[in-house]
């Protein structure tokens, strides 16, 4: 996948393009049809798959008060669309001029004149341009004047629920990690790299990789089971994860601290991708070192119990 940082700079040569756009901001069930679908159709007409997003939330500029927290870093919002298939994938930097352009500037210089569309792919809801004020009848009405086709699609839901990237917020800020995981259509993704802790995990014989906590979403602050891959390497390893203050340990010190289980690499500096699958318990203050010890020997075992039963006995790595 080739990445493009600003669309209005670029000397990339773009032909027959075949364009997913939107925010995607923790890309979703309802991104994932939106993007499959430019890509089955590039695919088919053998041009090019686009996503067209965004650097920053368009509310940091629009509306920045209410501007959310995102579900994914840009880190992780690119490595999910890549693994869509996605030939090329736009990160446009949302500045105040940007947003000043008409949706028929938009039409012009973008999708016509730059991308040279085929094809464009937009949710439900799409709105574009200054204001917002573009809507799918404007983008209709200007594809049928430059013979852009515009295929919009419709709400992808969870039973009766619409999924949104509001909706997938409100489920991690309530602890609902299995709906919002559900929603996303793939584990909640964390990706980091491994920075030196205090060791104190490997003094009881618990070990853990150490990642930055980020500014985005997390779910509440807890113990997770879950899956790890490293990178450079394809194989998945069950983990036991710690998102929070570690207080008998760390008091107040926010982190993530990965148990990679029956694993004894050194991984400093590398990066890692973490899947929370399932929450297991709230942090707790312990009393003593023992106690946490015990516990932390209990919650492995846990999370081993319950890998077992994952699918029937499938590999965690089809979950």
């Amino acid at each position: 996948m080739k990445i493009v940082e600003d669309i209005l700079l670029t000397d990339e040569k773009f032909k027959d393009t075949y364009i997913a756009i939107g925010a995607f901001d923790g890309i979703h069930m309802g991104h994932r049809e939106l993007i499959s679908r430019a890509v089955k159709k590039a695919k088919e007409k053998g041009g090019k798959s686009v996503v067209f997003t965004f650097l920053n939330h368009p509310m940091e500029v629009t509306n920045r008060t209410n501007a959310p927290k995102l579900i994914n870093s840009l880190e992780e919002k690119k490595h999910i669309i890549e693994s869509l298939g996605v030939d090329y994938l736009i990160m446009q930097p949302f500045t105040k001029e940007f947003s000043n352009k008409t949706p028929e500037e938009f039409v012009n210089e973008i999708l016509r004149d730059i991308l040279n569309a085929k094809e464009v792919f937009v949710g439900f809801n799409f709105s574009f341009g200054k204001g917002g004020r573009g809507s799918i009848e404007n983008l209709k009405k200007f594809g049928q004047r430059d013979n852009i086709k515009i295929n919009v699609i419709e709400a992808v839901k969870l039973k009766d629920q619409v999924i949104s990237s509001t909706f997938i917020r409100e489920m991690l800020a309530l602890g609902k990690l299995d709906i919002a995981n559900r929603s996303l259509g793939q584990p909640f993704l964390v990706i980091g790299e491994v920075v030196h802790g205090r060791k104190l995990g490997r003094v009881m014989g618990f070990p853990t990789a150490n990642l930055k906590i980020l500014n985005k979403i997390y779910p509440p602050f807890g113990i997770y089971g879950g899956k790890v891959r490293v990178e450079g390497e394809d194989k998945f390893w069950h983990a036991v994860i710690n998102i929070g203050k570690n207080p008998t340990l760390k008091p107040d010190e926010r982190s993530i601290e990965v148990h990679i289980l029956d694993f004894e690499k050194d991984i400093y500096g590398k990066k890692i991708y973490v899947s929370l699958m399932e929450f297991l318990r709230e942090e707790k203050k312990f009393s003593s070192m023992e106690e946490l010890k015990e516990t932390i020997k209990n919650d492995v075992l846990n999370w081993k119990n319950k890998i077992k039963g994952i699918n029937n006995g499938n590999s965690i790595k089809n979950r």
